[in-house]
């Protein structure tokens, strides 16, 4: 399924995103199928990292200087709210946008947009967040996901020689997230960005 205009038009703004997290937490839901505790649980976790990410990830100067080269470009974002890796990536995804006027950010969520999750499968899986990188006509120049590489590279370790728990995998990560503040995103983004010359 192509991302056409009217479906990035369509699609929730951060403000918007984060007031429906919000909203859904306060009914004791949270976004897609699956509403057990555990992800009602996650999604209390997930709104305050992200409220924690936004006040405490600042930009790098060399990303900063890529973004305010950029042409303009639309950046559409696969999440959940539940979702750990997710709930770390966005604040950096968010600063970024907002640190240039020629980036338009917007979000979808996963298990509402079966059709374009599944055009950007990781390994076979579902995983997010994925960014898809959009030109101004809306053609796809790129798309990162679902994790930075030093995270990612934490996962695949685990799958190929399981010794820790999932749980401990999750410690693992998070702790990964809360010492790297967000830098590695931007890194990422900006060699993508770098790549699009």
């Amino acid at each position: 399924m192509k991302i056409t205009k009217e479906i990035f038009n369509n699609a929730m703004d951060f403000e918007t995103y984060d007031k429906h997290v919000k909203e859904l937490f306060a009914q004791g839901k949270t976004t897609g199928d699956n509403q057990s505790p555990n992800y009602i649980y996650f999604t209390k976790l997930g709104i305050q990292r992200v409220k924690r990410g936004l006040k405490t990830i600042t930009l790098i100067n060399k990303a900063i200087d890529t973004l305010n080269k950029t042409k303009a470009i639309n950046w559409l974002v696969i999440s959940e709210a539940w979702c750990g890796d997710a709930v770390n990536i966005i604040p950096s995804i968010v600063k970024m946008a907002e640190a240039e006027k020629k980036i338009s950010l917007k979000i979808i969520l996963r298990d509402q947009n079966p059709e374009i999750m599944n055009r950007f499968l990781t390994n076979g899986a579902r995983a997010i967040p994925i960014v898809i990188f959009l030109d101004d006509n809306f053609n796809e120049l790129a798309n990162w996901g679902a994790r930075p590489k030093p995270a990612q590279q934490i996962v695949i370790a685990h799958k190929e020689n399981p010794v820790k728990s999932l749980d401990e995998v999750k410690v693992d990560l998070q702790k990964w997230y809360i010492q790297d503040k967000g830098q590695t995103v931007q890194f990422e983004f900006r060699d993508i960005l770098e790549s699009f010359k």
